[in-house]
């Protein structure tokens, strides 16, 4: 049988987009790593001696990785366009678990284990009531939080829970060849987290969800599912943290331990650039939104600031940050429409009109200059030509604008006359 020779060729799909340097340095991740930069030369200057002593820079890296895997965790969640605020509970009970273990003489892998379990039943939990019953997740993390949390003071009362596996101090406070071992860990985890959610077809999942829940179902993703298993790997995740954070504690935990720590994993996340909505954010930034946190923490804290003030500080700060990448082009049109073309449509139409037609006349220079197979007269022809348009575009734009404006004025002058005779 011939191949049928109507057949139209496969169209190529494929966006094909080259790297910008231009736009790389001013993409949110960067401006996160100039806001990092920027601390560490506050603290330079201000406690130069103290900054280049032997290990500081470790002592605050290592102060505040305890909350990444949490931030890791919610980067999953938040992308779907929910939110868990019982993971700070979910990881004292998971350090609650392990501990009950080990001082019940059990080995440290079973206890290990058992924190896991335990934060990925808690995560189970969580996604059942918000994937299969449909409740909002904050309603469902808010009770599971003071749930989870009940449990701990009620098995542990005033206890505090100090038989854990030694490597969990090791972790948090140890270093390899100067560099933390928890950062070192952190990164590893992170790289995982950035395959999963960028590079596979899972990742891509919880972007069309996070986008449009609907739409993803209708398109055969069964959203339900894709849902528990992200609350289950958050889960894990608050059980992966109980280890980062009793290291830290030194080897003990008790009931009334971690508050807070689910403010700060979202905090985090939202500085990183992972939206509340879902379906948009990047791993890169909450990696380096953690480091800015605890920088900015043990920084402001050298500075004698006070607690209160720290809080009022980082709020303002994280704030400014979120309000940053809201600023969208919407944003920055009205404000041209006001200030710039005091408010005439005309105007900013004419203007944008115009901008577009010199730009596509730039562009045609640009390839003139780089086409080999004109001649050099030829080329200098075409390109006076398109340079005399340009500025023939502009004159006339200016011109234009100028007349609409000026009777823009006057129309303004002769309302306020009639309401004045009035």
């Amino acid at each position: 049988m011939s191949e049928n020779k109507n057949t139209a060729p496969a169209r190529d799909l494929t966006v094909k987009q080259g790297f910008k340097l231009s736009k790389f340095l001013v993409s949110w991740e960067m401006v996160l790593v100039y806001i990092l930069l920027l601390i560490n030369l506050v603290l330079m200057a201000t406690r130069t001696n103290l900054y280049f002593s032997g290990g500081t820079v470790q002592s605050i890296i290592q102060s505040g990785m305890d909350v990444c895997p949490l931030v890791l965790g919610m980067i999953l969640i938040l992308m779907l366009g929910d939110i868990d605020v019982s993971v700070a509970a979910t990881m004292i009970f998971a350090s609650m678990a392990t501990g009950l273990c080990c001082q019940a003489g059990m080995p440290a892998i079973v206890g290990v284990l058992a924190g896991l379990v335990a934060g990925g039943l808690c995560g189970a939990f969580n996604g059942f009531f918000v994937a299969y019953v449909g409740m909002p997740a904050v309603i469902v993390t808010i009770a599971t939080s003071m749930l989870f949390r009940g449990i701990v003071k009620i098995v542990l009362d005033v206890n505090v829970l100090k038989v854990f596996p030694s490597f969990y101090v090791t972790i948090a406070w140890s270093n390899i060849a100067g560099i933390p071992l928890a950062l070192i860990l952190f990164l590893v985890m992170s790289a995982g987290f950035i395959f999963l959610l960028q590079k596979s077809k899972f990742g891509r999942q919880l972007y069309i969800i996070g986008n449009n829940a609907t739409c993803a179902q209708y398109s055969g993703i069964d959203v339900k599912k894709t849902k528990l298993i992200v609350f289950i790997l958050m889960g894990v995740m608050c059980g992966v943290a109980s280890i980062f954070f009793v290291g830290r504690m030194g080897g003990s935990v008790s009931s009334t331990m971690g508050t807070g720590y689910e403010m700060t994993a979202i905090a985090i996340c939202v500085l990183g650039g992972v939206s509340t909505n879902g379906g948009k954010g990047k791993v890169y930034g909450s990696v380096i939104a953690t480091l800015i946190m605890a920088f900015l923490t043990y920084t402001l804290g050298l500075l004698e600031v006070d607690a209160n003030s720290r809080k009022i500080v980082t709020g303002f700060i994280l704030i400014i940050a979120v309000l940053i990448p809201n600023v969208n082009r919407q944003l920055i049109a009205n404000l041209k429409l006001k200030f710039i073309y005091k408010g005439n449509k005309n105007v900013e139409a004419l203007n944008i009109k115009t901008a577009e037609e010199v730009k596509a006349l730039r562009a045609a220079i640009a390839e003139l200059q780089k086409d080999s197979t004109v001649s050099d007269a030829d080329k200098s022809a075409k390109i006076k030509k398109n340079e005399e348009k340009i500025v023939s575009l502009q004159k006339k734009c200016k011109e234009q604008t100028a007349a609409w404006l000026e009777e823009q004025r006057e129309d303004e002058r002769k309302a306020k006359e009639r309401f004045a005779a009035k």
